[in-house]
């Protein structure tokens, strides 16, 4: 899963694109919610807009995630293209701070009415299109070092 920034009435929402449906302890949507936190930060934003465009399963992991973050930063998190079931796990974890919305276009006129010091960030910086980085952990590791089998023909001078 990777989020994607677009600038929108001069705000930002982040597209969700190649949406994870794996569920619980999904490691890289965790690392991915860590990216987004630094990302929001670096950026100096005071809200965060996300795009599910209309996707049927979303990894509950990355929803915890996010809502986790919301917690920590204190400041609005909309929701956007949310279909029943995520909408339901979001409500199930008292997501009830602000509705959802259909389309990008409407949280941005929403927060611009109901928090319009939040959108004081300058939004010159942030690249369109690029997906926000994240660093993957260092204890990411392949299939096969998670199996127990290494690959020594490079420390084997006889191979």
């Amino acid at each position: 899963m990777d989020f994607v920034p677009e600038i929108i009435d001069g705000s930002v929402v982040l597209n969700a694109v190649d949406i994870c449906s794996c569920g619980n302890d999904c490691r890289a949507c965790s690392e991915l919610a860590v990216g987004v936190h630094n990302w929001l930060i670096s950026h100096q934003l005071r809200y965060l807009i996300v795009d599910f465009q209309d996707e049927k399963e979303v990894c509950s992991t990355i929803l915890t995630e996010l809502l986790q973050l919301r917690k920590r930063l204190k400041f609005p998190f909309l929701f956007c293209g949310m279909m029943e079931g995520p909408k339901k796990f979001l409500l199930s974890y008292a997501y009830t701070d602000y509705q959802f919305f259909s389309i990008p276009e409407d949280a941005v006129a929403f927060l611009r009415k109901a928090s319009p010091q939040s959108l004081s960030s300058d939004v010159q910086t942030i690249k369109s299109g690029e997906p926000i980085p994240c660093t993957r952990s260092r204890i990411y590791k392949s299939e096969d070092a998670e199996d127990g089998e290494v690959d020594d023909t490079e420390s084997d001078p006889e191979s």
